[in-house]
């Protein structure tokens, strides 16, 4: 294993380029699954609410884990943001706004790369996150650029409404001449959701795909008999002296249950993945689910491979068991960016023994815009 400073763009434009993004790209937009108690995480906590048979705490986690993690997204809007950062006061719509820049800087560095790969033309976006950061970003460079000449492939196909199929990410857009005579395919990258989109529907056992379908799933005043028990649930989770054991504190008033059962009636429908068991609660989800990872697993495998992680912390153990396999293949590489030192070091004790893996660690901060400024970045 190595710890480098940048990933040089001269080294891996002529690869297989793959990157696999995590909510750490998003943050500053939407919360991640990070908790303030020591070593905990909504993923940790909701298995060992799971393992000891504790459904309630496990529920009104759900609760906080949708509303905080889920609900944000379902009712993203760029263009309320963009008019908010134009305004004197509007310094957390500026913030937001720049994590969008930062999406789109990471997709113009991804045209150069696949414009360049004369053998391929393409990149590869695998990403956890739910949200439509990449897609936002995308229309925003059409936009501001009238020749982009670069596709974002999400593997959907349609007008009205778009299906989601994976064999369409083995598609690419070819632009003929006036006449004819010529003929160019255009650089790109497919983007594929493999923890779900908050944008995808179920539609006769097919996956549809609708970003302007962002209407919140419960009514506002769902949750409102029950936030005595978030609040004390987020009181323990933001307190960084807190352990398991302050969770059996709360109790629980006589409409949990009823919001409980009808909670789960709708969160079940979602199409995003379980943070504690890493399952869709949907079979034809399920199956795309396993379809994405074996697409994965087909691009690492792939001669002279290199895979940039971004913002991922290694959680869901299919795709964590998924690299481990791939990292066989090696002429595969894989730059591990990360966070802060204990980053670093939980990298180092998961993939120590790989001599085809180096960390890219900075003295401050590794952000998103640290990775695309000084990172993951185009040579002067």
């Amino acid at each position: 294993m190595e710890l480098i400073k940048e990933i040089s763009i001269n080294d891996v434009w002529q690869h297989n380029v793959n990157l696999l993004i995590g909510s750490g790209a998003s943050f500053g937009l939407f919360p991640t699954l990070a908790t303030d108690m020591d070593g905990e995480s909504i993923e940790t906590l909701g298995k060992y609410f799971d393992d000891s048979g504790k459904g309630e705490l496990k529920t009104l986690l759900f609760i906080h884990y949708y509303r905080n993690c889920i609900e944000p997204v379902i009712g993203f809007d760029l263009e309320s943001i963009k008019v908010g950062a134009m305004a004197t006061k509007g310094t957390s719509d500026k913030k937001k706004l720049a994590v969008i820049e930062n999406y789109k800087q990471l997709l113009l560095t991804l045209r150069a790369v696949a414009s360049r790969n004369k053998s391929q033309l393409k990149a590869n976006i695998f990403t956890t996150n739910y949200d439509s950061c990449f897609a936002e970003a995308y229309e925003e460079l059409l936009l501001e650029h009238a020749n982009l000449d670069f596709t974002l492939n999400d593997g959907s196909k349609g007008f009205r409404r778009k299906f989601l199929e994976a064999r369409n990410f083995d598609t690419l857009e070819v632009r003929h001449s006036v006449f004819g005579r010529n003929k160019c395919e255009i650089p790109q990258a497919n983007l594929v959701h493999l923890h779900g989109s908050a944008f995808w529907n179920l539609d006769n056992s097919r996956i549809s795909v609708n970003y302007d379908d962002n209407k919140p799933k419960f009514d506002d005043d769902f949750f409102d008999d029950i936030e005595e028990e978030l609040e004390e649930l987020e009181d323990i989770l933001n307190d960084k002296g807190s352990d398991r054991d302050d969770f059996d504190s709360i109790e629980f008033g006589a409409e949990f249950n009823r919001i409980e059962e009808e909670f789960w009636d709708i969160y079940k429908k979602l199409p995003i993945v379980n943070p504690t068991k890493w399952k869709f609660h949907e079979t034809v989800f399920d199956e795309h689910y396993y379809q994405m990872l074996r697409l994965m697993s087909y691009e690492l495998e792939k001669q002279d491979s290199v895979l940039v992680v971004f913002g991922f912390s290694f959680a869901d153990e299919h795709i964590t068991n998924l690299i481990k396999r791939s990292l066989g293949n090696k002429s595969l590489t894989m730059y591990i960016c990360c966070f802060d030192i204990p980053t670093t070091e939980i990298m180092t004790e998961l993939f120590g023994s790989f001599n085809n893996v180096k960390l890219v660690t900075r003295d401050a901060f590794l952000d998103f815009n640290l990775f695309n400024s000084e990172v993951f970045k185009l040579p002067s």
